[in-house]
C-alpha cells in the first residue's frame, strides 16, 4: 500500500469512526495517525504545492482533534467533518 493510499485509508477511519459512533479515544487515535501519515507523506513529496496541502491536511486534523471535546457533541459538527474526511479520503485515493 503507497503512502497516499494509507492516508486515504486514515481519513476513512476517521470518518468510520464519527459515523459509527466510537469512542473520542477511538477518533483521536486515528487523528493522530493520520496526522503522522500526512508528516510522513510531506517529507518524502518534492512538489512544493503537494507538501502545502499536506500540511494544510496536518492542520485539519490537529485543529478537529483540539475541537472535538468542545464541538464533537453536536451533530452538525460530527456530519461536517465525517464528510470533509471521507472527501479528502477520496481526493487522495484518486490521484
Amino acid at each position: 500500500m503507497s503512502a497516499r493510499q494509507r492516508l486515504a485509508q486514515g481519513f476513512l477511519d476517521v470518518a468510520g469512526d464519527i459515523e459509527a459512533g466510537r469512542s473520542e479515544a477511538a477518533l483521536c487515535q486515528h487523528l493522530q495517525r493520520a496526522h503522522t501519515l500526512c508528516g510522513a507523506a510531506a517529507a518524502g513529496e518534492r512538489d512544493a504545492a503537494r507538501r502545502e496541502l499536506l500540511a494544510h491536511l496536518q492542520t485539519a486534523l490537529s485543529t478537529w482533534q483540539q475541537v472535538w471535546p468542545r464541538l464533537g457533541g453536536q451533530q452538525p459538527f460530527r456530519l461536517a467533518v465525517a464528510r470533509e474526511a471521507r472527501l479528502w479520503a477520496k481526493r487522495l485515493a484518486g490521484g
